[in-house]
């Protein structure tokens, strides 16, 4: 079993981040790049420097794994992208709306935010890609929009006075908030919806309701009925998230649309997605039988994880549908049921690292887990404290040479 490795990562002048690779080093710099792009949530291409003995320890490009030593420091190079050619064509007005959104965003990210990525775009375009966010960004709306509310924003500065919206304007920016919703979630709560609410008075405090308890209830309500519809526009266009939930795909005995709804649990994020751009399940039946001959062979790790990315959205139709006993499944998908499969899969449902996450959050309370299982009595408590007995004197080892 690989030792596990700790690492100093530098993202920028004033932020270096402690990483522990608990299965050791990966195998290539590419998989080192990647792994660490989704631990620390980074956006865009990178690429890697270490510090190399030969110059003085100056930072130099990491071109091979051996180079890589536990307790080493790297360093995060982000590749230049085209973006700041477009900054001098953007309007103003959008200008100002993109900044207030970036610095929303960074405000919203959490450690149990992990960007998914594929080799294969198709694939990842159909899934989302994080969890529903603790502050929820306010989008850029039209450019007459934001005219209006940039302007209705300062006078409510200067003299408090609020902006009665237009029911052009408000239909207007209740469709582009049903859009930015869907991107996290088809069936938000009543909380959801009041966070979205929120972040909208608080961005653009000229839409604060008078008479309201908390400034926003009207709007809440208004995005509840607009989610309805939409669910309704998506489910015509044939968006598998709601479409299982049409009459047409219940059991003759459930004769209501709202009876034995599926949707998400708290931590799923890709629940049901659609099938990757020019797939139907028949050709996904297919990729999965290919599947089945894919695993026999020696050497073919890289060939079943390209088939199992594609195919998880018919895999995940399967289970949400069809509902299939874990013996039928298993036979259906051997593929799945491995340690390095099951991860990936977990990665792809929540976006979160499993294995990554549950050593973490171990740690976390292991002390106050040790102090619970102490306080047992009776015969339960004396078979914990023989189980217990070896890790607490690995502990104690642990602070003697800390000490």
């Amino acid at each position: 079993m690989a030792r596990p490795v700790k690492l100093r990562v530098i993202l920028a002048d004033d932020d270096a981040r402690k990483l522990i690779l608990p299965e050791g080093l990966p195998s290539s710099t590419e998989d080192l790049a990647q792994k660490i792009t989704e631990m620390f949530q980074l956006d865009g291409d990178i690429r890697l420097q270490y510090q190399d003995d030969d110059f003085g320890g100056e930072f130099v490009n990491l071109t091979t794994i051996t180079d890589v030593q536990d307790k080493g420091t790297l360093k995060v190079i982000f590749k230049t992208t085209g973006q700041n050619q477009t900054a001098a064509s953007t309007p103003a007005c959008l200008m100002l709306c993109q900044a207030d959104d970036s610095a929303s965003v960074s405000s919203f990210e959490t450690d149990d935010t992990v960007l998914l990525s594929s080799p294969d775009e198709s694939v990842q375009s159909t899934s989302r890609s994080a969890p529903w966010p603790l502050v929820f960004p306010i989008p850029c709306f039209s450019y007459d929009s934001e005219i209006i509310l940039q302007q209705a924003n300062a006078e409510f500065h200067e003299n408090r006075t609020r902006l009665s919206p237009s029911p052009k304007l408000k239909s207007h920016i209740l469709e582009v908030l049903a859009e930015e919703i869907i991107k996290y979630k088809a069936y938000p709560t009543d909380l959801d919806l009041n966070t979205v609410a929120e972040a909208l008075i608080n961005k653009h405090p000229c839409l604060r309701e008078q008479g309201s308890y908390n400034g926003c209830y009207g709007w809440k309500i208004s995005l509840k009925y607009k989610m309805a519809n939409f669910r309704t526009k998506l489910r015509s266009v044939g968006c598998s998230e709601v479409s299982i939930n049409s009459m047409k795909n219940k059991r003759q005995d459930q004769y209501h649309a709202a009876s034995n709804i599926k949707k998400p649990r708290r931590a799923e994020v890709n629940y049901c997605p659609q099938h990757p751009k020019g797939e139907t399940s028949e050709s996904l039946e297919r990729e999965r039988v290919n599947l089945l001959a894919a695993i026999k062979k020696r050497n073919n790790d890289k060939v079943v994880k390209e088939k199992m990315e594609r195919t998880f959205s018919y895999r995940r139709q399967e289970v949400v549908q069809e509902k299939p006993m874990i013996a039928e499944f298993k036979s259906r998908w051997p593929a799945l049921f491995n340690v390095d499969e099951i991860n990936t899969e977990f990665m792809r449902i929540t976006t979160v690292p499993l294995e990554f996450k549950f050593l973490a959050m171990l740690d976390q309370y292991s002390d106050s887990l040790m102090k619970l299982f102490q306080s047992k009595g009776g015969v339960t408590g004396r078979t914990i404290k023989n189980i217990m007995q070896p890790i607490s004197q690995v502990g104690q080892s642990i602070n003697y040479f800390k000490g």
